[in-house]
């Protein structure tokens, strides 16, 4: 499905609604139960493998929610011209988190493998900054805490909202197994 302005029409009847909200190689593991239902959170410098998924503390991690573009996806900006949308979202990532130690509070594992976490970086939350720079789209349903963070970049027609792509919120991933994980990480290494 090819998203567009339209959506931020639905976003903002939906935000004012009230019904989402915004939010707005030393590396550790520890429990901390009462901030992630899982009880796990990881601390470390990230290695970007895609506008949504990292590589922290040895985990592979992807951030709670928010859909990125695909390392090869091709989105089209405001003047109609094909652009790499999913490589441009990964290297922003990278290029914003730089040397810099997140924490990451896991919530769940999903299908592909992925510690689903809520990260910051110093008291910044990663996904909210991906999906108000419009790098990565807000989850809908019971992950929709970015969708306030998303309107803003719609309203600025910001990232992927300058033109049009495709959604990523439901495309086919691969198994991240670490092995495989790190080979997809290539294209994106520093």
């Amino acid at each position: 499905m090819r998203r567009t302005g339209l959506i931020g029409v639905v976003v903002l009847a939906a935000t004012a609604a009230g019904l989402c909200s915004a939010s707005a190689s030393d590396s550790r593991v520890t429990d901390s139960r009462a901030d992630s239902p899982s009880g796990e959170s990881v601390t470390g410098r990230a290695r970007v493998l895609s506008g949504d998924t990292l590589l922290v503390g040895g985990r592979v991690i992807g951030l709670y929610g928010v859909a990125a573009p695909g390392l090869k996806q091709t989105c089209l900006n405001a003047q109609g011209q094909s652009y790499a949308c999913g490589a441009h979202s990964a290297k922003a990532l990278a290029a914003h988190l730089k040397e810099a130690t997140l924490s990451c509070q896991i919530r769940e594992t999903d299908s592909y493998g992925r510690a689903i976490s809520v990260c910051h970086r110093d008291r910044e939350d990663v996904s909210a900054w991906m999906a108000e720079k419009g790098l990565a789209m807000a989850e809908r349903g019971e992950k929709a805490a970015y969708v306030g963070a998303e309107t803003v970049a719609w309203g600025k027609r910001l990232g992927l909202w300058a033109g049009s792509f495709e959604d990523p919120t439901s495309r086919p991933r691969t198994s991240y197994v670490r092995a495989n994980a790190l080979a997809d990480a290539q294209p994106e290494a520093r």
